[in-house]
């Protein structure tokens, strides 16, 4: 477990003399150092294992092993390359000091100890080593709002322009009178397609302000009791205009009275951008189905259709949050993959995953699955 900056230095050392060890206890505790030491080098990687130091004090001469040869043992894991070492001789010439520095040593202190020197070379290198932690923390999380901004500013350039171009043309032509809003068809086909427009850069904007404040921390999940079959209800009439233009059978299968214990925002997003992808990848006349499978501790929702399957090696670029990856729909609609990997976050951070099973040309099913509810405040 990694040490937080709020919390008390943790010093490990290795010394065959036990009066040692209790002379650095004695002055590092008093300095508000956690401190802890062995004259056994087997007991002191377990204790490495069950807590990661600031800092190592190894003492050069022991009976054992010497001090160098330990160091390089400890730098040959990677999980402890960055814990200084400090090591504690009873003489110091200029071969032994290139010597430590060569293995991985950070610095020395001379038996008998000045109190005011080990504490200062301590706290120096403690510092040293939790700023440089915390400005490669900075640097990831600046690294990251950066990537985050980029994608935003590619997905509104590109995705969420698209469908807003078209509606705007589309307006233009009924104003210029290329389009007759007297036309039998005016209703059928171009309302139809300015609502669907719409309703894209709509779910776009709400899949984006997700993913965004997903991504960025900024979303809080609040677990309520969740009734989901009135939550399989809602999502099928938000989603009526698309399945009744494609004539697709809607089946609500999830019994009544199946409770979950999950965010309401959250499950509703996953429910929404799952049915619209399998009513975007169904044929006319197709059927999708909502099927729920209570166990003893989740439930497991199924969004189950009959449309064109996905391939193999497409599933792995669908689930991988890293990959901008997109299909025209049965009917030319299209995508923006933002959707899957916002649903995919959402199911995690209640407690679940998300996964799929589908054969081209015969259908895919999505399913996730969530707690159950068992009377949670």
């Amino acid at each position: 477990m990694e040490n937080q900056v709020t919390e008390k230095p943790y010093i490990l050392a290795v010394d065959d003399e036990q009066l040692n060890l209790e002379l650095l206890r004695f002055i590092l505790e008093r300095y508000n150092f956690e401190f802890e030491g062995t004259s056994d080098d087997d007991y002191f990687f377990e204790l490495l294992e069950t807590r990661k130091p600031d800092l190592i004090l190894l003492d050069v001469i022991m009976p054992r092993i010497e001090g160098f040869e330990l160091c390089e043992k400890v730098k040959e894991f990677e999980t402890y390359r960055d814990i200084p070492i400090i090591f504690l001789t009873g003489k110091v010439n200029v071969k032994d000091k290139i010597k430590g520095f060569e293995v991985g040593g950070v610095d020395y202190v001379t038996k008998p100890f000045n109190e005011q020197e080990l504490v200062a070379r301590i706290q120096t290198h403690v510092e040293l080593v939790r700023a440089k932690n915390q400005i490669e923390k900075q640097a990831k999380n600046l690294q990251q709002s950066n990537d985050l901004k980029d994608r935003m500013f590619s997905i509104i350039g590109h995705d969420l322009r698209s469908p807003l171009s078209a509606a705007k043309l589309k307006m233009d032509f009924i104003m210029r009178g290329i389009i007759d809003p007297k036309a039998d068809n005016f209703l059928d086909d171009t309302v139809y397609d300015l609502l669907k427009t719409m309703d894209e850069a709509l779910n776009l904007l709400q899949n984006l302000l997700g993913w965004a404040k997903s991504e960025s921390d900024q979303i809080q999940m609040i677990p309520e009791k969740l009734d989901l079959n009135d939550l399989g209800e809602q999502t099928f009439r938000l989603l009526k205009l698309g399945s009744d233009h494609k004539q697709i059978e809607m089946q609500n299968n999830i019994p009544t009275e199946t409770f979950a214990f999950a965010d309401n925002n959250m499950v509703k997003t996953v429910l929404r951008n799952i049915v619209s992808n399998a009513i975007k990848f169904t044929p006319v006349e197709g059927l999708i189905k909502l099927n729920g499978k209570t166990g003893k501790d989740n439930i497991v929702i199924e969004i189950v259709d009959n449309g064109n399957g996905i391939p193999k090696e497409d599933i792995q670029k669908i689930l991988n949050p890293n990959e901008h990856f997109s299909k025209l729909g049965t009917e030319k609609e299209p995508g923006t993959g933002l959707g899957l990997i916002l649903c995919q976050n959402f199911v995690q951070k209640n407690g679940g995953a998300l996964k799929i099973k589908s054969e081209v040309g015969k259908g895919s099913t999505f399913y996730f699955d969530l707690p159950t509810y068992n009377g949670q405040d």
